[in-house]
């Protein structure tokens, strides 16, 4: 891949204010909301060297038409980009589908659902959780040839989906309960008992679970294992998380990074209102531009223009995104 090569040595850097894709170098900047970035507030980062992508000019490719005229998900497996929902009030025709990341022909595996809210990629297999005929669940997985296979749930309706190498984990809007089950089968369990009431947005990295709690105003995080008790971790709501090895990366009105071990939120660019890393890059969405930079602060590229918000993932091949009615990749 082009892209950034170098040295892991630790570095203290706050990214750049990168609305325009001009600023470089590495500065600490914040939004002045409340407690969500702080002067002299640090995340350590790896020292890299960067070249352009696409050496400098990405061509986007369209892997798929879909109607994007409500919500649309996207998640990655092995071998395909998967959509989910795209007919907002149009109650009964939501869909999922997929096309595979190399390209080739789109298919729909189940249409005239109710609704599509929840959409994740785990190895060769998805996971939906949706409403409608012909589902024997209301959480669902994807098999690679297509069929679907419903997953016994207990909770109610799952109002967040994540999925690690061993178990599923969902968010039961009966009583905001967080349930597991092992992927090989199993009874459900209680992980994290309810608390402040409304959970949405589930995530998971290593050993832990993190979710928006709106009773708490922010991102809540508990142990995988039930041991201990949740506590707040990001000091606002925010809808979309990923992760690295030692950060935690969100988007809310601008892309921040902080501390998996906790402390304060550096803020990387202005704007953004959805964010996805890789082992080299940080990548955002903000309403105008698909945008990249080093984890250094570093070599900031607008990669694409797009009016999409929210419909971005990355994998080793490329970067993934929905929007103008397709499902769309940059190749690294």
């Amino acid at each position: 891949m082009v892209g950034c090569i170098g040295s892991l040595d630790e570095v203290d850097v706050a990214g750049a204010s990168l609305e325009e894709g001009r600023a470089e170098g590495a500065l600490e900047s914040r939004d002045g909301s409340g407690d969500d970035a702080a002067p002299g507030g640090s995340t350590s980062a790896p020292t890299l060297a960067c070249a352009p992508l696409c050496n400098g000019s990405c061509t986007p490719i369209d892997l798929a038409t879909v109607n994007t005229n409500g919500a649309l998900q996207i998640a990655l497996t092995d071998q395909y980009v998967y959509y989910g929902g795209g007919y907002g009030s149009e109650v009964g025709d939501d869909e999922v589908g997929r096309v595979p990341k190399a390209g080739g022909a789109k298919s729909i595996l189940i249409d005239r659902l109710t609704y599509v809210t929840e959409l994740v990629g785990s190895g060769p297999y998805a996971y939906f959780a949706g409403s409608g005929p012909g589902l024997g669940s209301k959480l669902n997985r994807v098999n690679p040839d297509g069929t679907i296979t419903a997953l016994p749930i207990a909770g109610g309706y799952p109002s967040g989906v994540a999925v690690d190498s061993t178990r599923i984990y969902w968010i039961g809007n009966n009583r905001y309960d967080i349930y597991a089950r092992p992927l090989s089968g199993g009874t459900p369990s209680v992980v994290v008992p309810r608390g402040g009431g409304l959970r949405t947005s589930l995530f998971e990295d290593g050993d832990s679970l993190y979710y928006r709690e709106i009773a708490s105003s922010g991102i809540m995080t508990a142990p995988k294992s039930g041991a201990a008790a949740p506590t707040r971790f990001i000091p606002r709501l925010t809808w979309y998380l990923d992760f690295d090895e030692a950060n935690v990366y969100y988007a809310a009105n601008g892309v921040y990074r902080m501390p998996k071990s906790g402390g304060t939120p550096v803020q990387l660019a202005t704007g953004g209102t959805r964010v996805v890393v890789d082992n080299e890059r940080i990548y955002w969405l903000d309403g105008t531009a698909l945008r990249a930079m080093c984890k250094d602060g570093t070599g900031t590229q607008v990669l694409a223009s797009t009016g999409e918000h929210y419909d971005l993932a990355v994998d080793g091949t490329g970067v993934y995104w929905a929007g103008e009615g397709k499902i769309r990749k940059i190749a690294k």
